[in-house]
């Protein structure tokens, strides 16, 4: 109660037994008493900075409120961290109350609040900064990762500031700033200080290995290897080798924390990273796409359990081979709204080998070697908060004033906005052998309505587009020429699953084709079998998705969600717009024109003990696709997509 500023309250604690003999019942009576407001605030001791200045730094209106100690004592730090913000490293500010005109407890109790300031001082400027115990790591390394300048006003945001950029190097155990006076400064108002920065190392390389078993890759092993003071720079370097049956990887990664200025006392990270990367599970990267059309089968095996091609010859095993390099960096545009801009050079090349036994040989062949070499840069504004933060008397209490119910929040937002703008281009100048730009944007809306505030409706736009200008007609000479102009496969848009059209089974939403199965096949059990033409999802050049949802509280741990998915992949822009016209019995055109589609579903959303929730939607697809397969007898056989699925996530769909 006297937090809340009734001082001369009184509380009793009444103790009871309970009807039934068993449980004790204690009451506590409360007799508040009259207030005590703040009638008049003021500021003494204050020389070097006006007192309506100060006023104007105080967090909170003070006068006229009940008197809390909490509120003074915050109001105080405040204006205590406005004159080391501006030089005044030694300043300290104190609140006292002046006592009551009126003593009579049972009326309101009148007092002021003075603030004051003691040991103003002058200003301090930092003559040297001076570092010690630093026996590896270059003295510049360390002068640049500190925030602390010769000249510049001694502050203590940058004190802190620059502990934690040490810290976070792992390069030192114990990081201590110190400032130390350094005699009269070039004026009157001002004193110099030296800075000591006094570190402890600590072991900067790190190594870790281990094995283990699995029935995906069969035995492994790793060794990783972190140095975090490279060349005693604070540069992080990282290797990694993995090793098993079926996959190995070598991967090095380069971090210079402190690449280039990124505004005042910040700079950007540079990161490299290359990479080489081998694995013969490629058959497993194919079977959510048509599982259902071929029964699990996704290669030609002989009784032996060895591939073989469609002649039935023996073949080795499918691989992929991957080599990639990166450099990236970024540019802060906003801190307030957390906009940033990124810049990403990469090289990657992708070798397939021995696909001869897959099921959609030709369909892999045209790609079967891609290297893309180019440009990427990504803008990100993200202003995501949660608002539905709820705070008892005990926090006003503690902390004067209600606090702020909104934080950020990425995972569960109930207000703001994020959005991504991301532009790739590939050139042959460059040595890519495929030329491509593609651009992708998406824009998420949260709002929570004021007099619903645990409702929320959240919205998404998902739409890109991309063009091939060189290198375009890579199907000619394949069963697939009408595929020809799209971009190679680890560039095109795929949707459906959990996270955007949830009418839709993983990645099958969008144009497909035909396979027609030839040659011998066998089950898991060896036995042969026949397998009926298919359909394969081939993604497209372009993409357009609608996401809806309100997200209603049913209980402190349950949600339900009802939702709308609207949208599709789309073979080429136009065909978000305007659907081609298809000649009558064109099955190709027919299954690689995709049209809109409509999803309306409901959800769960349970929280979990760890943190989180768990997530169950039910989607059902209004319209689904429907395709045609050419048969050896009669007209072409109509497939239609399933319509119902249910989905699982420990997330939100967006």
């Amino acid at each position: 109660m006297a937090g809340l500023g009734y001082r001369n309250a009184n509380v009793h604690a009444v103790q009871g037994v309970a009807p039934n003999g068993n449980d004790l019942i204690v009451t506590f009576q409360v007799e508040e008493g009259p207030a005590t407001v703040v009638t008049d605030v003021s500021i003494t001791g204050n020389m070097a900075i006006p007192t309506q200045e100060l006023m104007a730094q105080l967090p909170a209106q003070i006068a006229g409120r009940n008197f809390s100690q909490a509120r003074n004592r915050n109001a105080a730090q405040v204006l205590t961290k406005y004159y080391a913000d501006h030089g005044y490293y030694d300043a300290r500010v104190v609140s006292s109350t002046v006592g009551a005109a009126n003593p009579d407890p049972n009326t309101e109790q009148h007092v002021k609040i003075v603030f004051r300031v003691d040991h103003e001082g002058k200003k301090v400027v930092i003559d040297r900064v001076l570092v010690t115990g630093n026996t590896h790591t270059k003295e510049s390394a360390i002068q640049k990762a500190v925030v602390l300048e010769p000249g510049e006003l001694l502050k203590a945001t940058d004190v802190y500031t620059s502990e934690q950029n040490l810290y976070g190097s792992d390069a030192f155990s114990r990081v201590d700033i110190t400032p130390r006076p350094a005699g009269d400064g070039p004026d009157p108002s001002t004193r110099k200080s030296d800075v000591i920065v006094s570190v402890e190392e600590q072991p900067s390389r790190v190594m870790s290995y281990g094995g283990g078993y699995s029935t995906d890759v069969g035995l492994s092993a790793f060794l990783d290897i972190r140095q975090s003071n490279f060349r005693r720079n604070l540069w992080q370097l990282g290797s990694r080798i993995q090793y098993s049956q079926r996959q190995q990887l070598v991967q090095f990664d380069f971090v210079n924390p402190r690449f280039m200025p990124d505004g005042p006392k910040r700079f950007s990270p540079l990161t490299l990273s290359l990479m080489f990367q081998r694995d013969t599970t490629v058959t497993r990267f194919f079977r959510s796409a048509f599982d259902k059309g071929t029964s699990g089968i996704v290669q030609r095996l002989d009784a032996n359990g060895n591939p073989i091609d469609v002649f039935g010859q023996k073949v080795q095993n499918p691989t992929i081979d991957r080599i990639a390099f990166s450099a990236e960096t970024s540019r802060t545009i906003s801190r307030k709204s957390r906009s940033i801009i990124f810049f990403r050079a990469r090289f990657e090349d992708v070798r397939l080998a021995h696909v001869e036994s897959l099921l959609i040989k030709d369909l892999l062949t045209p790609d079967k070697h891609t290297t893309i070499s180019g440009f990427t840069t990504t803008f990100v504004r993200d202003t995501r908060k949660n608002c539905a933060a709820k705070f008892t008397v005990l926090d006003t209490i503690a902390k004067g004033d209600a606090p702020d119910p909104c934080r950020y929040n990425a995972s569960d937002p109930t207000n703001g906005q994020y959005l991504t703008l991301d532009y790739t281009v590939s050139l042959r100048v460059l040595g890519a052998n495929v030329g491509f730009h593609k651009i992708q944007a998406s824009y998420n809306y949260y709002y929570s309505p004021p007099r619903l505030r645990r409702l929320t409706l959240a919205a998404r736009l998902l739409v890109g587009a991309g063009s091939v200008f060189s290198n375009a007609n890579r199907y000619t000479n394949s069963g697939f020429p009408f595929l020809n102009g799209l971009l190679p496969v680890s560039e095109r848009f795929f949707a459906g699953g959990a996270n955007d059209l949830r009418g839709f089974a993983f990645e099958e939403a969008g144009p497909r084709v035909v396979i027609v199965p030839t040659g011998t096949f066998r089950d898991s059990s060896g036995k042969q079998v026949f397998l009926n033409p298919f359909t394969v999802p081939v993604g497209g050049n372009a993409i357009a998705v609608v996401n809806l949802e309100g997200r209603i509280p049913v209980s402190n741990a349950l949600r339900i969600v009802p939702f709308y998915d609207g949208g599709n992949v789309f073979r080429k822009v136009g065909d978000i717009f305007h659907s081609p016209a298809i000649p009558p019995g064109d099955v190709n055109l027919t299954n690689i024109t995709a049209r809109w589609t409509h999803t309306v579903g409901l959800g769960l959303r349970i929280k979990t003990p760890v943190g989180g929730e768990f997530g169950i939607d039910y989607g059902r697809l209004l319209n689904p696709p429907r395709f045609l397969i050419p048969q050896q007898i009669g007209p072409p056989a109509l497939y239609i997509l399933q319509k119902d699925h249910i989905h699982f996530r420990f997330s939100q769909a967006f």
